[in-house]
């Protein structure tokens, strides 16, 4: 008996196995057909290609539920590590935001322990599959159950070249094919120690350490230039503005008294920390520079909150109405293939040239200093949530990059995240309307915006260097991992 497609099937979305190739799991991605390249690559290798327990003294995952507490966590103690610690592809800890568990905890789940050379990799979630190594700076700690950690044979290879190779394009789809399914992602330790890796000789092995650790290097430099590029956009507008900054004040308990009149009180506002001095100074030095000042509620079109629908009204496939959320930013700027669909049109709508200010948060300092910019024409009945406060700028007195730029200092940050209030933190339209802005004539205003754009765009250039070297440098250390380089 013989069997044929439907000539309407899309034939590169069907693939066929055999019986005999099905193990014990049936679900459709573990048999793609680039995972059988990828394994018979594997197999072309002059190296050795071992399971990842064959190198390792110990593959644990770290304690879930109840094994840790509440009560556990303390200032000062034991490292605990988790996910946001481990890096994607650069292998490095974040130690700038650990968190720590006492020593009698610690003590409870030391089967997970970690020291120095040993790796973590995290096994569920979005960064399922980012492996790093253990500094020499903490010297002992513990992992999240969302880790696994490895301790490996130091005769078989190095912990830098197990997450070199993990880290690789390669070395992820290997990763992924482990998962054990769900809607979060998830490789249990039995499935982590299946895991396939080639196992050059150490001089090759350090070879490819080398030229991994080559290409980040190179990267985080032009990174770092194009940073340099983008800080120097508050300097370049504060000088053509003639605004000059207070001096930060020592935070002393005099500094932090003051008095106000009851003439100065506004807006409703009675609480102390609106009416701190640095506020004032800021104000008065955004005043005083070349040009007179007009509140955002002259120099726009409109200042309004978006819609956010309900859960029912969006849509699991692209429609008409892409909305726009807070997801949606990219850098500076408002990324159109970042968003989501409704099933209906709604009444706000998204124009080119729009700023989009956050303005709703869980954590109070991130109200208002997230702006970002709509530099493309979005398609017909475009919307935007109600995190969001569109600003759009009345083109004939308003340059709307410049606008952009001003609101996006450090300076308007301030002042916009100032206006919050509520204890979930939120800004509303009405509160920033009265903010001043430094208004020179509409030429001047296109001439300082030309002259940032090309700043951006300088910076932008240096990211996608830095972006596509590093691409190229994976690439030549895949193949030297395979052999085929």
């Amino acid at each position: 008996m013989s069997f044929q497609l439907s000539p309407t099937i899309d034939k590169t979305k069907v693939f066929f196995i055999s019986k005999n190739d099905i193990e014990a799991r049936l679900d459709v991605e573990y048999y793609q057909p680039y995972h059988y390249q990828d394994l018979n690559r594997l197999e072309k290798s002059p190296y050795s290609l071992k399971k990842l327990d064959h190198i390792c003294t110990r593959i644990v995952d770290g304690p879930f539920g109840s094994a840790i507490k509440a009560s556990d966590y303390v200032e000062k103690g034991i490292p605990f590590i988790r996910v946001a610690e481990v890096t994607h592809g650069e292998g490095t800890i974040k130690t700038d935001k650990l968190i720590f568990i006492s020593e009698e905890a610690h003590e409870k789940i030391k089967r997970s322990k970690v020291v120095p050379n040993d790796v973590v990799i995290a096994k569920t979630g979005a960064t399922m599959g980012a492996a790093s190594v253990i500094p020499g700076s903490i010297v002992e700690a513990n992992i999240r159950g969302d880790l696994g950690a490895l301790t490996v044979k130091s005769n078989e290879c190095s912990p830098e070249y197990v997450i070199t190779y993990i880290n690789t394009a390669l070395g992820q789809r290997l990763f992924w094919r482990l998962d054990s399914g769900g809607t979060r992602g998830r490789v249990v330790i039995g499935n982590l120690k299946k895991y396939p890796i080639l196992v050059p000789p150490k001089h090759i092995q350090d070879e490819i350490v080398s030229k991994m650790n080559a290409g980040y290097s190179a990267k985080k430099q032009k990174e770092a230039e194009a940073q340099q590029l983008l800080n120097s956009i508050d300097d370049y507008l504060l000088a053509e503005l003639g605004i000059k900054l207070p001096e930060q004040e020592e935070n002393t308990v005099q500094s932090r008294i003051f008095t106000r009149r009851l003439s100065e009180l506004s807006g409703g506002r009675f609480d102390p920390d609106y009416f701190q001095e640095h506020y004032r100074k800021i104000q008065h030095t955004v005043q005083s520079g070349f040009f007179d000042c007009k509140a955002i509620k002259e120099i726009t079109d409109l200042v309004i909150n978006g819609n956010t629908p309900a859960s029912k009204d969006y849509s699991d496939i692209e429609t008409d109405y892409p909305i726009i959320k807070v997801k949606s930013y990219k850098g500076a700027f408002i990324s159109l293939k970042k968003v989501d669909f409704t099933t209906e049109k709604k009444a706000k709508q998204a124009k080119l040239n729009d700023i989009y200010v956050l303005s709703a948060a869980h954590q109070a300092s991130y109200v208002g200093r997230f702006l970002k910019f709509l530099d493309v024409e979005p398609t017909k009945n475009a919307s935007f949530v109600g995190e969001l406060i569109c600003i759009r700028a009345n083109n004939s007195i308003c340059n709307p990059m410049y606008l952009f730029s001003l609101l996006n200092m450090e300076i308007y940050k301030v002042l916009l995240n100032r206006e919050k209030t509520g204890q979930t933190s939120h800004i509303y339209p009405s509160d920033i309307k009265h903010i001043n802005i430094p208004l020179p004539s509409l030429e001047k205003q296109t001439q300082i915006a030309n002259h940032i754009v090309v700043i951006r765009n300088q910076a932008k250039q240096l990211q996608q260097q830095a972006k596509t070297e590093l691409e190229q440098a994976k690439k030549q250390v895949e193949a030297m991992i395979l052999g085929e380089a």
